[in-house]
Parts: C-alpha cells; sequence; structure tokens
C-alpha cells in the first residue's frame, strides 16, 4: 500500500504568506530612510531622533485606528481625542515635577480609554454606524479641547519631556527614549492581540461578526475594548505631542488632520477597512513612512503642496493594490 505524504512548505514560506505586507512596509521604511540618508550632508543621531519622536504621535494614533479597524469599526474621532487629552495634560502638568506629571499622564490615558470606550458602547447598543457616530465625537471632543485650552499654553515637566525625546527641552541627539517610548507599547499590543484569547476575539469580531458570535465570542464586548484601547493610544499620542513641543495646541485643523493620516496609515500598513485582517506592527511602520515621505520630498526640492499630492497619490496605489490581493486571497478560498 502506498502512502501519500503531503508536501509541507519551507518554514519561511507561511510567515512570508501571513507577514508579507507588514515586511515590505517595514522594508519601505528602511528604504525611505537609506535614500534620506543619502540626500543629506550629514545623516546622524540628531536627525534619528527627530525622526523618532516626531512621529510619535502618528504612530500612537495609527495602532489606536488599527485595533479599532482590525475589530470590525472605524473612528474618526481618535484625533479629537488626542488634542483632548493634550489639551487636559497640558493644563494639568503645568508647574509641576516630574512625579506628579507622570501620575497625571497615566490618569489621562486612562480617561481616554473610558471616553474612547464609551463611543463603542454606544455604538454597539444603539446600532449606529461608527462612522457616523465618530464623525459627531470628532467634533464634540474638539470643541470640548477648545473649552479646556481656548489657545496654545499650559506645560509640563522637563523629565516628561525628556521621557519622550531625550531631552529637556525637546531638542536633541539622544534617540533611545523616544524608540523605547514606541516599541514597548507596541510590542505589548502586538502580542496582546495575537497571543490572548481577548485580542484574538478582536480578528473574529472583525473578520466575520456572524461567525464569532455563534463561536462564543462577545463581539459586542470586543469593539467595546477596541474602542477603549484605541482611546488609550490616542491619548497617548497627545502626550508625546505636549512632550515634543511642551505646551497643549487644541485646534479642530490638528485633530482631523491626525485623524486622516491615522487611515492613510493603517491603509499602507495592510489594515483592511472591512476588519480582521491586518497588524498593528504594519501600521506603526506607515505612520513612520509618513511622517518621513515629508522631510525627503523636502530634502529633494518638491514644493509642500505638490508633497501631498504626492502622498495621495501613494495611499491610492497602495489601496489598489491592496484590492487586489484581497481579491486573490478570496479567489483562493
Amino acid at each position: 500500500m502506498s502512502t501519500i505524504v503531503a508536501k509541507t512548505p519551507p518554514g519561511w514560506q507561511p510567515t512570508l504568506r501571513r507577514h508579507g505586507w507588514t515586511i515590505g512596509v517595514w522594508l519601505l521604511l528602511v528604504a525611505l530612510l537609506a535614500a534620506y540618508a543619502g540626500l543629506l550632508p550629514r545623516f546622524g543621531s540628531f536627525q534619528v531622533t527627530s525622526i523618532a519622536k516626531n512621529s510619535l504621535p502618528l504612530v500612537y494614533l495609527a495602532i489606536a485606528q488599527a485595533v479599532i479597524v482590525i475589530a470590525g469599526g472605524i473612528d474618526l474621532g481618535v484625533g479629537a481625542v488626542l488634542i483632548l487629552s493634550n489639551a487636559v495634560a497640558a493644563q494639568l502638568m503645568d508647574g509641576q515635577p516630574l512625579a506628579v506629571t507622570l501620575g497625571m499622564a497615566v490618569l489621562v490615558v486612562l480617561l481616554g480609554a473610558v471616553l474612547n470606550g464609551s463611543v463603542g458602547w454606544i455604538i454597539t447598543v444603539s446600532r449606529v454606524p461608527d462612522i457616523v457616530v465618530t464623525l459627531a465625537t470628532l467634533f464634540i471632543f474638539s470643541g470640548i479641547a477648545l473649552l479646556v485650552l481656548p489657545s496654545p499654553g499650559g506645560g509640563t515637566s522637563e523629565g516628561f519631556r525628556a521621557l519622550f525625546t531625550g531631552s529637556a527641552s525637546g531638542t536633541g541627539s539622544n534617540f533611545v527614549p523616544s524608540l523605547l517610548v514606541m516599541v514597548v507599547p507596541l510590542a505589548a499590543i502586538a502580542w496582546w492581540m495575537r497571543k490572548t484569547r481577548t485580542g484574538l476575539s478582536l480578528y473574529a469580531a472583525g473578520s466575520s461578526p456572524v461567525a464569532a458570535y455563534l463561536s462564543g465570542v462577545n463581539t459586542k464586548r470586543a469593539k467595546i475594548i477596541a474602542y477603549g484601547i484605541g482611546g488609550g493610544f490616542s491619548a497617548m499620542g497627545g502626550l508625546a505631542a505636549l512632550a515634543i513641543t511642551g505646551s497643549g495646541e487644541s485646534r479642530f485643523a490638528t485633530a482631523s488632520g491626525f485623524t486622516l493620516r491615522a487611515v492613510a496609515a493603517i491603509v499602507l500598513g495592510g489594515i483592511a477597512l472591512t476588519g480582521g485582517i491586518g497588524s498593528v506592527v504594519g501600521a506603526a511602520a506607515a505612520g513612520i513612512v509618513l511622517y518621513t515621505l515629508s522631510p525627503f520630498l523636502s530634502a529633494l526640492g518638491v514644493d509642500p503642496n505638490t508633497a501631498q499630492v504626492v502622498q495621495g497619490v501613494l495611499i491610492v496605489v497602495v489601496m489598489m493594490i491592496a484590492a487586489i490581493v484581497e481579491l486573490r486571497r478570496l479567489r483562493a478560498t
């Protein structure tokens, strides 16, 4: 009797098939940084620090949006949570020592999580589409931010600024703190989403809510948790912005701009807008790519208005490629 033995593909092939897009985004980031370094007379620790610290708010916001979209939602209010957290923190931390500012930072992150988690609860209870509810929160939270901080001001401790930027003044060449506050939360949320039952429930809820529900997954709870985590990371973006600039700022244009760039980052990072597919690791890399594009195009001598067009074209091309990849995946299954 002959025995049929199934051929097992090499170990790297399943990994590449599963994480190919994420790997590709990180390779794009490396290529962009190499090209940018080649355009400058000198590329060293100061430039690395500048990219690492200034991309922090967008990276945090990309992670926030990625978690929510993976769970089957979308949040147009993440930018508003960022500026609201920024405004509240700037008022509370002004003139306070490091220990107090750290305590206030934890409080602001928790408040951001609770506030956005309540948005997720409203969506699940009312069954109003996510895009409608979160569009409303974009205006509501932005308005509250202006009430808290009508004009730029406030501040934080020098130690808190050094925690995010590597320098008490917000400028310097020590990139280690910026990388740590970026990588540690990113690694923690990536591990949690892939290795824990609750984290995997977010993927299940986003992939097929009906199938997930029939399998025993509490899809409503998963969405609320996703929005809560998104609010926490959005608040971290506001804290990072405060540490970088040294003061609070609550303009509506900042909120809407950050929201749009966060959506662009998750698309570039390989997150399917239909939910259930993608990785926060890819979204984080895409956030750095989108930030680095601006100084890169400036180094090339491209007009800022033209640079906006280039970024838009890049996003459209990436979305087209993502659609083709998703179509091929559906045909294969």
